[in-house]
């Protein structure tokens, strides 16, 4: 709550100085009998959090010296350990920190989430259970591109970039989808796996190639540009551009691969099957 005077008595110390105050004896005098007034420069505001006194310290990231990253890991292992110690406080952070941290925590739900419903989706599409993992396994490839691709242009994982991570985790996942779903058609022709996984990266190269190398070409422009409205975007096409560039080859290695050994499991569980069961009648 903030008490002010009237406009007309803020700019002169004489109302404060006649301004009544009462006494434990319930008598009543001017303020100037009891204090004494002088002029010095103050503190703007005093701010309280949980009643407890707030002090707010602020600075600018000059990006040549740090990141973010390192100077709140400077201050968390020397400064404010020191400062706790010694007179007592508690030191939180706000500002971009605290809206990161908080969104962090937020979208590892929304992740587990995603992910979760990804899986539903694909093993109601597939009917199957074995081939969504494949699918998905294009989706930790992506992600390390991203990585990579921020190390590469010096820039810290941002909001913006953990944005870009989810919407890479769904385009990655088409390339899959695309590579698979040949697959099955080539199977359910009869073609042996390993035919049928050479057959469909040989057929679905250049449409898993070019559908990435045109989102890609759509998204590059932005990792160059040098207008200030355009700098939130750059993390977000980072996360994009490189992590597709970096799975989408990875995905025609490590899918195949993937479907080769799940496939080999599923056999393998079906002759282990076939000969317990004989064992089991009697």
């Amino acid at each position: 709550v903030r008490v002010t005077l009237p406009d007309n008595e803020r700019n002169t110390t004489q109302t404060l100085e006649y301004f009544p105050v009462t006494l434990a004896n319930g008598t009543t005098v001017p303020l100037s009998e009891v204090v004494q007034f002088r002029s010095r420069k103050g503190i703007e505001k005093l701010n309280h959090t949980n009643g407890a006194l707030n002090v707010t310290v602020s600075a600018d990231l000059d990006d040549r010296v740090g990141n973010a990253n390192e100077i709140f890991a400077d201050l968390n292992s020397g400064l404010f350990p020191d400062l706790k110690r010694r007179y007592g406080v508690e030191i939180g952070l706000e500002g971009k920190a605290q809206d990161q941290q908080e969104t962090i925590s937020e979208m590892k739900i929304g992740m587990m989430i995603g992910l979760a419903l990804i899986f539903i989706v694909l093993s109601w599409v597939f009917a199957s259970y074995v081939w969504p993992i494949a699918v998905m396994t294009a989706i930790p490839l992506g992600l390390t591109g991203s990585l990579i691709g921020h190390l590469v242009m010096g820039k810290d994982l941002s909001m913006f970039s953990l944005m870009g991570l989810f919407g890479l985790s769904g385009i990655v996942v088409n390339d899959s989808i695309v590579l698979i779903t040949f697959f099955g058609q080539l199977r359910d022709r009869g073609m042996n796996v390993h035919d049928a996984i050479v057959e469909a990266i040989c057929a679905r190269f250049r449409a898993v190639v070019l559908t990435s190398l045109t989102t890609v070409a759509g998204l590059l422009p932005i990792l160059f540009e040098t207008s200030l409205q355009a700098q939130f975007l750059i993390p977000m096409a980072i996360s994009i551009v490189f992590g597709l560039a970096y799975g989408t080859f990875l995905i025609l290695f490590f899918v195949p691969a993937m479907i080769t050994y799940l496939e080999g499991g599923k056999r393998r569980l079906r002759d282990l099957a076939s000969r317990i069961r004989p064992l089991a009648q009697p």
